[in-house]
């Protein structure tokens, strides 16, 4: 402040009052910040780049009417666009058609070039010009829209308003995959755009894209586009497109795009603008919409992820990857049912650093598999290291004694839980729908919960705490019959899908975090929040009566029915493993796909999940369960994969 005023006071006294407006040498302007007056690029006093004024056009406004051309047009909406001296607007006609109106002034001439000669290279792709008329200094160009043609944006805001209408590889095809195909053939001919706005790619009826207003284009073999000034879309452009991340764009920055289309067509939610953060990635989409297949989310996953170099290389890769995964989700959906060769694998480990400070193993494992029916049960429990009464070995302790349990009755032919009577015969069995498998697993965590209520009566017939602060245990179970599995989770631990070069996680965590994001919090806001990895829902949950007895509440786990096919494999895991395996969630997680891919057979797999969460620091316990999934032997399927 001192060095400002000092400035100021110098200019007072000498020669700041020598040069008066009417003085100003011409091509002169003033600095904005010290107020010296030069005719240099940047500013002798301050060094702030100073450019000369120009003439602000006097722009059209919205509700303005327009009479000539070939017939009279009125702007009904503002619309953003990629030159900041220019402007767009929306206008319709007298029978209701619309129009893109672009409006730039007549000596803008490097603006019209560039907007021919990006239509000379996109060709059909982009729309012609309608007509186009000068008014005073500004030129407008009109571009009738296609009756039979909508937006992108248009077409996921119709997503959002009917959530429940089309099937999300319907959704995937209409909206996505023509948007994926579009760029990818612009990157083959060897061009990007890096800023793009998806409300301004219209796809027809026959899929067919066009562009109604084309932004700059890029070659691609100039490299990446150093930092500059962009059209920054929210809720769709890549962080470096702001300038995040070091700012260069190329061509994974349109894949990040065309990920955000994929993203939100899944997800069914409005465009988020924490998208953006270089920091985050997003939540999977299964988190807004339940009904999400797992390769498409995989996929939607990697392309948006807020590194570029961890995305897809260029939208043809991306397109590849995409109709891989239409083909594996109508594969699953398609499959006939069939028993599949399956290859089991688990790993238990107290965790390198954890065990220095804690002796005792909090996760429990469970695992059945009979050969000769392909019915297995597979469940890992995770305690809860803090709680007032009791421990959360304990409480894993009886969640695999709940499994146990369930297995022997389902052995004993016994698919209600009514009765056992404690033979074990060699041919368990299971409901033929999904409600009876799913009520299998739910009343074995509801038996799991009243086990701990149990133990707490055994040493406490009357409880005087809150029943907040009683052991607990999160859980995951896979029922498997063949090529069906039904999983029930219930707290944070995960469930993943690996296929073909992908990782899905088939889950939704039950925190609060997660809670707030169902409920329409900002991811960044739900991020933000003190406890935000709190469980709000786990096994140990209890009211209390009159008589101050545990009364263990009806669970509410989630489930989920998986069509498995030969080169699945499925991995069930504690936290221990994704928290530690990587630098952050995304390079955790990709590490475990790679140590699973290269593992010759599912009990190297787990061993090496094991070893790699204790190579980043083992500081929780580790329970694992892999299940990988071959075709019958001699049927010579080779998984598709």
């Amino acid at each position: 402040m001192a060095e400002k005023g000092d400035r100021a006071g110098h200019r007072d006294e000498g020669e700041g009052e020598d040069i008066g407006s009417e003085h100003t040498l011409p091509g002169a302007a003033i600095c904005p910040v010290c107020g010296l007056v030069g005719t240099e690029r940047f500013c002798g006093g301050c060094g702030l780049e100073v450019l000369p004024e120009e003439a602000t056009p006097t722009w059209p406004k919205v509700g303005e009417r327009l009479d000539e051309g070939e017939r009279p047009l009125e702007l009904t909406l503002a619309i953003a666009t990629t030159d900041p001296a220019a402007r767009r607007f929306v206008a319709v006609d007298a029978d209701g058609a619309r129009h893109d109106v672009f409006v730039a002034p007549r000596s803008a001439s490097d603006v019209h070039a560039q907007r021919a000669e990006t239509r000379a290279v996109l060709g059909e792709a982009a729309l012609s010009p309608t007509w186009a008329f000068d008014r005073g200094d500004l030129r407008f160009t009109v571009t009738r829209l296609p009756a039979d043609a909508s937006g992108v944006a248009e077409r996921l805001a119709s997503l959002v308003a009917d959530r429940m209408g089309p099937e999300p590889l319907d959704a995937v095809r209409a909206i996505a995959l023509p948007f994926v195909r579009f760029l990818a053939g612009l990157h083959d001919d060897g061009y990007f755009f890096g800023a793009l706005d998806p409300a301004d790619v219209l796809v027809d009826a026959a899929g067919r894209c066009s562009l109604r207003d084309p932004p700059p284009i890029h070659p691609v073999d100039r490299g990446p586009l150093s930092p500059g000034q962009r059209l920054v879309v929210p809720g769709y452009s890549a962080p470096e497109v702001g300038g995040r991340g070091g700012g260069r764009v190329g061509p994974a920055a349109d894949v990040f795009t065309a990920g955000a289309v994929l993203y939100y067509a899944l997800a069914r939610i409005a465009p988020l603008a924490d998208i953006a953060d270089p920091h985050e990635r997003l939540p999977p989409p299964r988190v807004y919409f339940a009904r999400v297949p797992p390769e498409l989310a995989a996929v939607a996953m990697r392309a948006i992820s807020p590194l570029a170099r961890r995305r897809y290389a260029d939208a043809g890769e991306l397109l590849s990857a995409l109709e891989w995964a239409i083909r594996e989700t109508e594969r699953r959906r398609d499959a006939p049912r069939r028993r599949l060769h399956l290859d089991i694998g688990h790993e238990l480990h107290i965790g390198v650093l954890k065990g220095q400070f804690a002796s005792v193993n909090q996760d429990d494992l469970f695992l059945a598999f009979d050969g000769r029916t392909g019915i297995g049960l597979f469940v890992v429990a995770d305690g809860v290291s803090i709680s007032e009464y009791g421990t959360g070995d304990l409480a894993s302790s009886c969640v695999r004694t709940a499994a146990l349990q369930t297995w022997r009755q389902l052995c004993n032919g016994d698919v209600s839980g009514d009765a056992d009577t404690g033979e074990v015969p060699s041919s368990p069995r299971l409901p033929a729908d999904d409600a009876g498998r799913r009520a299998i697993l739910g009343r074995m965590l509801d038996d799991a919960n009243g086990r701990i209520a149990g133990l707490v009566h055994e040493a406490m017939p009357r409880f005087p705490g809150p029943p907040e602060g009683i052991m607990a245990s999160t859980a995951l179970a896979a029922l498997v019959d063949g090529d069906r599995v039904t999983f029930a989770a219930i707290g944070d631990s995960r469930i993943y899908l690996v296929r073909a070069g992908h990782i899905a996680s088939l889950m939704v965590d039950d925190d609060f975090q997660t809670q707030l994001l169902r409920m329409g919090r900002a991811p960044s806001a739900a991020r933000s929040v003190p406890s935000g990895g709190a469980l709000v829902r786990c096994v140990g949950e209890f009211d209390k009566d009159a008589d101050d007895r545990l009364v263990p509440v009806p669970l509410e786990p989630e489930f989920r029915e998986l069509h498995v096919l030969p080169g699945d494999t499925i991995v069930m895991t504690s936290d221990g493993v994704p928290d530690y395996a990587g630098l952050d969630e995304e390079d955790a997680e990709d590490r475990m796909r790679k140590v699973v891919e290269a593992a010759p057979g599912a009990p190297w797999a787990a061993f090496e999940l094991m070893v790699l969460a204790n190579r980043g620091g083992g500081g929780d316990n580790i329970g694992c369960v892999v299940l990988r999934f071959g075709p019958p032997l001699g049927s010579g399927d080779d998984g598709g994969a």
